[in-house]
């Protein structure tokens, strides 16, 4: 196996297998990811709230490869929406000006400590530039002794503050890509793919992502993320089943539930989990055939 270079970090996470590329991680509350079938997901610190979802978090990581989201997404917007500012700007301020940031890295620590040997990942609290950044990640190290994954923003941090990232860190995220168009996100995919090859013992994890032809179309070793695969229980009339990862048939009005007034609607969540399955195997053997860069040798 690939070694690492010396003085690249390896960010925390018991259960990380470097060998897996590419993998994709479905994003919800734990309960819904524990009637789902898939191996791979991620929770964010935010949606743990009382001690059920406590045992829930403990259950997926005894039983799945868990990601744990620092919450700052949902931090900022929360912040934006009280403040009348918008959601990158939120997200470049220092976390002491932003509301509820205390109490949400109380919780980051005592999650990210108690379960860090069994974890995949924890990605970092990615508040402020690239001048504030750092002295965040450098506190959670001293504090927790967690080492989490740096979160890269294209549009914002600039090319330098990607490569001294890249040079030292085994893991990184990349963001900017849950709001972009679709010509942007896959020349965003592009260039993180592009950038990547510079560090070919690099793991890119894209944030807001959901398999498709773009993604697949990069040879870059990582994984994505994105809550999208529930879109079939929120819209019904525009949700999309897909082959071979391609977008194709409409969701016919036979499976549509209403989860107020039909016992039955939790099987659309079995039916949705099953096909992220059949994605990640089409992922999976699209690898061996056509992206040998992602098996680590």
């Amino acid at each position: 196996m690939m070694s690492l270079p010396i003085g690249v970090k390896t960010t925390s996470g018991g259960a990380y297998d470097r060998t897996a590329s590419p993998l994709y991680f479905i994003a919800t509350n734990a309960q819904i990811l524990l009637r789902a079938t898939h191996m791979n997901v991620l929770v964010a610190v935010n949606e743990i709230k009382t001690e059920l979802h406590r045992r829930q978090l403990r259950e997926l990581c005894a039983t799945r490869n868990v990601l744990l989201d620092s919450g700052i997404y949902n931090l900022a917007m929360d912040h934006a929406k009280q403040h009348g500012i918008s959601m990158d700007e939120a997200l470049k301020l220092h976390p002491t000006e932003v509301n509820g940031f205390n109490e949400l890295r109380d919780k980051y620590y005592e999650l990210a400590t108690e379960y860090a040997t069994s974890l995949w990942g924890v990605i970092e609290l990615d508040l402020g530039g690239p001048s504030v950044k750092p002295e965040t990640r450098a506190m959670i190290e001293r504090d927790t002794g967690v080492v989490p994954m740096p979160v890269y923003h294209p549009f914002t941090d600039g090319w330098d503050y990607y490569d001294k990232l890249a040079t030292n860190y085994d893991r990184i995220c990349f963001g900017n890509l849950v709001k972009a168009s679709p010509p942007v996100r896959q020349r965003l995919l592009h260039t993180a793919a592009t950038r990547a090859m510079t560090y070919p013992y690099l793991w890119t994890h894209l944030l807001g992502v959901t398999p498709n032809e773009y993604w697949l179309g990069c040879p870059m070793r990582g994984s994505a993320d994105s809550s999208s695969w529930l879109a079939g229980r929120r819209w019904f009339k525009g949700w999309r089943s897909n082959t071979m990862i391609k977008k194709q048939g409409l969701f016919p009005s036979d499976m549509w539930y209403d989860k107020d007034t039909d016992p039955d609607y939790l099987k659309i969540t079995s039916m949705l989990s099953s096909q992220v399955v059949f994605a990640q195997h089409t992922v999976d053997a699209l690898k061996q055939d056509t992206h040998a860069c992602h098996i680590v040798t």
